[in-house]
């Protein structure tokens, strides 16, 4: 019998190390609450025009979702932040602060890009050309968050992972407000459990605007993205991180019409995007490789934006200056916004920053991170209307549409991506604002950026300028190959 009982115990214990020789992939997932103290932190709301609101109150909290993937090689953690968007230098912050910027560790920000969350880019304060950031309430949320992603790297567990990507059908979710219209239909779905079945996260991305509440409110909240998870985390237990994806375009909610704006819809389309989400769980694919393949691309991109170089002094918080050939640009910000105004900046003298791309491959699972709002058609094409959904391709009354002629040709960059879960996720590691092809980069080089042409040309007037999106998409190859 005693024999009997050592041999049970034997191979309890062999069953449960092969279980974890199996797992192979550790994680840990949490979340941190990230909402300003509005008793203590002056807060701006941003997203709409060219000033900030001033906050009436909390209507659901502001949160950083956080997952940690490791194979004890490579640690990789996700975050993704309630805000309108986290500068490059906000980021780089983060990875000193929480230790991952070290060899072998790989810290990967995205925000939601929420419309009713508080100025963190320096564009929405009391007056035009003012910023709305509260610096005190970044360095506080940068020491939340970089606490939690530290508490959690203590505690990895054995997990396994699956995975799947779906097209959504967008009717009645998300719009294309400029043409030709293209919406990027693509929702992924990556699920982490525990080895007891439990689930430990579930990321997921879908690519809209986080602006179901209008420029008309007044509550802090994290829009429809906030719903999505909330359910997910009551329906399947764990942590839900969002990432959105490419929402230049400009890819909107569609709402029900009368009821534009409304809470009502906040938490109609919400939920129809987590249901989505749940619906799609045990359809999910293993994903049974242990690798974390990870790497990243310099950007250095030009500030052409007229607006941006008008109010540098605002921006540069987000990012340091340099010159053309990567040389550090020590001419103060405030010069550099003189001499523009009065048409005095040189070539030469113009501000450039830095930014980067990301590639994470672990099996099938590829994600590319854009530090911007890309339009979709850089990357599921669809110029000859595949991604319309019923919508006309160019609307009728459109005064000056593009020229489809000179679109770009593909392959495009999704059809470059390997492996058959698929994530281009938008605002990663920084906000450069929207990326535009260039045969439509039709803005005039006026001081102000005004008057525009006809048509819909309004992310022209949020773009770092034309230049990027060629060196981007070069970057961007380079690192696919």
């Amino acid at each position: 019998m005693k024999s009997l009982k050592i041999l049970l115990l034997f191979c309890l214990f062999s069953s449960g190390a092969a279980s974890l020789r199996a797992a192979q992939m550790w994680a840990a997932a949490g979340k941190v609450d990230i909402t300003p103290n509005l008793k203590t932190e002056k807060t701006y709301l941003a997203g709409y025009g060219f000033m900030g609101r001033n906050p009436a109150g909390v209507h659901d909290p502001l949160y950083a979702r956080i997952l940690i993937l490791s194979n004890k090689k490579t640690t990789l953690a996700i975050v993704g932040l309630d805000l309108i968007g986290f500068f490059r230098n906000q980021v780089e912050e983060l990875r000193a602060l929480s230790n991952f910027n070290a060899p072998g560790r790989y810290l990967f920000v995205v925000s939601t890009h929420d419309h009713s969350g508080p100025d963190t880019l320096g564009l929405w304060g009391p007056f035009p050309g003012v910023s709305g950031v509260n610096p005190q309430y970044l360095k506080r949320i940068e020491g939340l968050v970089a606490k939690k992603i530290n508490d959690l790297s203590k505690n990895l567990k054995p997990v396994r992972l699956s995975g799947i990507t779906r097209i959504l059908p967008p009717n009645g979710l998300c719009r294309d407000s400029r043409d030709p219209v293209v919406i990027d239909p693509y929702f992924s779905l990556v699920h982490v459990q525990e080895l007891n079945g439990k689930t430990l996260a579930n990321l997921v991305h879908w690519p809209c605007h986080a602006e179901v509440l209008s420029h008309t409110n007044q509550f802090l909240t994290a829009d429809f993205p906030g719903v999505l998870c909330d359910r997910v985390e009551q329906k399947s237990g764990g942590t839900c991180v969002f990432v959105n994806g490419p929402i230049g375009g400009l890819l909107t909610p569609e709402e029900t019409k009368g009821k534009d704006g409304t809470w009502e819809e906040n938490t109609r389309i919400g939920n129809a995007v987590a249901n989505f989400a749940l619906k799609n769980l045990p359809k999910a694919r293993p994903i049974t490789s242990s690798k974390i393949l990870i790497s990243s691309a310099p950007l250095l991109v030009p500030v052409e934006n007229s607006r941006y170089l008008l109010f540098l002094y605002s921006l540069v918080f987000g990012h340091r200056l340099f010159l053309r050939d990567g040389a550090p640009l020590n001419t103060s910000p405030y010069w550099i916004a003189l001499k523009h105004a009065f048409g005095l900046l040189k070539p030469e003298e113009s501000p450039w920053i830095k930014s980067e791309l990301s590639l994470i491959r672990i099996g099938p699972l590829t994600i590319l991170g854009i530090p911007g709002e890309i339009f979709p058609e850089l990357v599921i094409g669809g110029y000859h209307g595949r991604y319309r959904f019923g919508h006309p391709l160019i609307k009728p009354d459109n005064p000056n549409p593009p020229d489809l002629s000179k679109a770009p040709k593909g392959p495009y960059l999704w059809d470059e991506m390997p492996g058959k879960i698929k994530i281009v996720a938008g605002l990663a590691n920084d906000e450069l604002g929207y990326i535009i092809p260039g045969y439509d980069f039709k803005i005039t080089h006026d001081l102000i950026m005004e008057p525009r042409p006809k048509g819909d040309h309004y992310e022209e007037t949020n773009s770092v300028g034309p230049s990027i999106t060629p060196i981007l998409l070069k970057a961007a190859r380079g690192l696919l190959k």
